[in-house]
């Protein structure tokens, strides 16, 4: 009974780790997203202010109207994710607690 009990807990313990580093593993590609969309984003707008060819500076601006909207959006799911930095440290934190009881 002991042995079962023991085995039990470990992979309870073992599991914990596993939780939060997927979350913490959701927080770094949100953000690796919001870094490829910004950089997409400053490639259209340098697009759009050299204005040499009017049908790619309508197709940048285009591209940069979907790219804001999904930026915002990312942000907004990058907030409830909690990946704010004190914030994820204190969810995380949270959710280990919980577990206990």
């Amino acid at each position: 009974m002991k042995a079962w009990s023991a085995a039990c807990w470990s992979l309870v313990l073992l599991g914990i780790p596993a939780a939060g580093r997927a979350e913490f593993d959701q927080c770094r590609l949100i953000d690796q997203v919001l870094n490829r969309l910004g950089n997409a984003m400053a490639i259209n707008r340098l697009i759009i202010a050299e204005g040499k060819d009017s049908t790619a500076v309508a197709a940048a601006s285009d591209a940069l109207a979907e790219q804001n909207e999904s930026y915002r959006r990312t942000k907004r799911q990058r907030a409830n994710a909690g990946c704010d930095g004190w914030q994820q440290c204190v969810v995380s934190a949270m959710r280990l607690i919980s577990s206990f009881n």
